[in-house]
This record gives structure tokens, sequence and C-alpha cells, in this order.
């Protein structure tokens, strides 16, 4: 496969689980990017250095950002060089059937106009409710066309430069602004039939019922201008 992917990560300064997902890069054709986007102070110089003697076949980045999510992935996508930018959580987990149906989805002839994403799938769930949240992830995604960042956006950047990069200014849901500007652009939101691991730690550390709540009370918020808005551009054609 030629070189395709450039892969961005965003990395909290608090985080430990990119070890983890990196330790799966094997699965990567030889000649995709790997941009850890650290904030600003914060050195991962030696776990990175010995990723990069791990896997040669890979080309890797460690630029630095001001803090924010939003920041950082845009500052990732400046460095990628190759056609496709594949957004990644640091707390997800790889595998070769995510890797396989990505690159296929990636060969379809739309591909370019196309936005990507995967199945929620919590790999380290200690609660059986949390089944409920994989499932609503795919009602959302699937019947809504809205998935969320941990579903493993990936788009050509081509795309991603036309639909202006992840909002700064948002005070949350960049991920979710960006799919909002993927349909204001008639990119097509594509689904890839895999289920791509995620960590529940957040859920764990702050509650499932508190979390969940919020969740289900923000993204509509987020969502109901956007809705507006794609309702106008869609009656001036």
């Amino acid at each position: 496969m030629p070189q395709t992917i450039s892969l961005v990560i965003p990395l909290a300064t608090d985080e430990d689980q990119w070890l983890s997902l990196c330790q799966n890069f094997d699965l990567l054709p030889a000649g995709t990017q790997i941009i850890i986007v650290t904030i600003e102070g914060h050195d991962i110089s030696q776990p990175f250095a010995a990723l990069q003697q791990q896997f040669p076949q890979l080309s890797w980045f460690n630029p630095a950002s001001l803090a924010g999510r939003a920041r950082q992935l845009n500052a990732g996508a400046q460095l990628a060089s190759n056609q496709f930018i594949w957004f990644l959580h640091a707390d997800s987990l790889l595998n070769q059937h995510n890797i396989s149906q990505l690159l296929k989805r990636l060969a379809e002839p739309t591909s370019l106009e196309s936005l990507f994403y995967f199945d929620l799938f919590f790999h380290d769930k200690a609660q059986q409710r949390l089944i409920i949240n994989e499932w609503g992830a795919k009602l959302r995604s699937n019947w809504l066309g809205l998935p969320f960042g941990d579903q493993g956006l990936c788009l050509s950047a081509a795309a991603f430069e036309r639909l202006g990069g992840y909002d700064e200014q948002a005070a949350f849901g960049e991920d979710h602004l960006l799919v909002w500007q993927a349909k204001h652009h008639d990119i097509k939101l594509v689904r890839c039939r895999s289920a791509l691991a995620t960590s529940a730690r957040k859920y764990q550390l702050r509650g499932w019922r508190h979390l969940t709540l919020k969740y289900q009370i923000l993204w509509p918020q987020q969502a109901w201008p956007q809705w507006v808005k794609l309702l106008k551009i869609k009656l001036k054609l």
C-alpha cells in the first residue's frame, strides 16, 4: 500500500495510555506518518525515541502546541503530508480489522470526498450498562450521521483544509463541529464496519450516570444551530 495515512494523536499531560496504542503500530502500512502532538512543556522524548527505533518503517513527529485538543489536532494536521489524516484519541487501541477496513474504504473512488468513522467499543468497561452508550453511539452515528472523535475520524487532507480544520474557539465538541462542517460541505459520512476500541476510564472517574446525562444535554444543544444552518444551506440550493 502506498504512503496514504497521517495519524494524528493529541496527548494530554496526564495521558499514559498512548503507549499501549502505539504497541500495535506494526499493523500500519510502511510510510504512515505518526504525529503525536504534546502540549508545550510536556516531554515524551524518551518513550518517543524508543518507539522510533521499534517502528523504523513509520515516519515519526512530535510537535508541541498550546493547550486545547482542537489546537493540538490542527497543529498535527499542519504537519500531515500523506493523502489522508486519521485522528485518533490517545486511549484508543487498534487491531488488524480496523486497519484493513479503513484501507478498504480509502481505496474507494469517493474516498477523497468522504469522512470515515468506526463503531465505538469500550475495551475496559467494568459496567455492562456502557453497552447502552455503545449502542447509542451507533444509532447517533448511523441514523443521524453524527460520529464523535473517539470513533476515529478520517478524511483526506484536502477535505480537512476545505472544512477549515477544528474550531479552536469551541468550548467543547470540536470533533462534533467538524462533522457538521462536513455536512455543510456535502462530504459524505461513511462507516468503517469495524469496532474501534477506546477506554471507559472517564466514565469510571466521573460516574456513568453523570457523564452520560451531561453528553446527552450538551451535544443536542450544539447540534441545533448547526442543523438550522444546514437547513438554510439546503433551502438555498
